[in-house]
């Protein structure tokens, strides 16, 4: 399995959420937990599908289209999740046999916090890190960015905030729960990471290495992270916090810069990881 970051970059374009979902658990309200909220969006107080289970936040109050069509999706993937959690409490019980007695395995068979990295000017960031074991050998790890346009209400396409010059591309893969998240392949970026990265890592990076990509306002940074590596190197996926001359650099959209910049003006007390 690999290691992703939940910050919400689903397929680039839009997430892979394919058939109808069941309905899902109702959701535990923590009032003393709230996800933050802060710049041009308010969000909905964090939610929990089952203990130790964070579903996707809702822009609280939806007023415009791009908005509602942000809330159609991060409901539909809240859709998705339950229904994965109830498969993976199927498998993680199937493999103790009919006369276990001990603690039941699906109670903390699936982890997932969500943390908030962006509220506007022009993008939302939620990122998802999540551990999973529904029985089998070893435990997954995933980290998921989405990361959405809120001008448009889809989610960000990466490739397009890139100089062709630089020439991305865009890689996908589907993550624990089944959505399949996008991702940029840039070479300058892989050349960065590689010349960063411990020894031991070395050898453990792709070629051609793809990315997820989210911004933190509080960090003023735009964040990378090696997507899709293979479960023995997960470790090995480092988070790569680009100062905005960096990013620049590697051929960045100056309208994505600025809008992180403003955010950090404005939200960086507010937000946390």
């Amino acid at each position: 399995m690999k290691v992703l970051v939940l910050a919400v970059t689903l397929l680039l374009a839009a997430p892979s959420i394919s058939g109808a979902p069941a309905t899902p658990q109702s959701p535990i309200v923590n009032p003393k937990s709230q996800l933050p909220a802060a710049g041009s969006i308010q969000l909905t107080p964090r939610r929990l599908l089952r203990k130790g289970v964070d579903a996707w936040p809702l822009i609280a109050s939806p007023t415009t289209p791009p908005e509602q069509h942000i809330n159609a999706t991060l409901t539909r993937l809240n859709a998705r999740l339950a229904n994965s959690l109830k498969d993976c409490d199927e498998g993680a019980r199937g493999q103790m046999g009919p006369d276990y007695k001990g603690k039941d395995p699906a109670a903390d068979d699936w982890s997932r916090t969500i943390a908030v990295t962006m509220t506007g000017p022009h993008f939302l960031s939620l990122i998802a890190t999540e551990e999973v074991f529904c029985g089998g050998t070893h435990p997954d790890g995933d980290t998921m960015a989405m990361v959405f346009d809120l001008t448009t209400g889809a989610p960000v396409n990466w490739v397009a905030m890139v100089a062709k010059s630089a020439t991305p591309s865009a890689f996908s893969d589907s993550v624990s729960d089944g959505s399949t998240m996008g991702a940029l392949i840039l070479p300058d970026l892989a050349k960065m990471n590689l010349a960063g990265a411990d020894a031991d890592c070395k050898d453990a990076f792709q070629d051609p290495q793809s990315f997820q990509l989210w911004p933190d306002a509080q960090l003023d940074r735009l964040v990378a992270q090696p997507f899709d590596l293979p479960h023995v190197v997960q470790a090995c996926a480092n988070e790569i916090a680009l100062t905005l001359d960096e990013a620049r650099k590697l051929g960045f959209d100056e309208g994505l810069l600025g809008a992180i910049a403003q955010a950090h003006r404005q939200a960086a007390p507010v937000l946390h990881k």
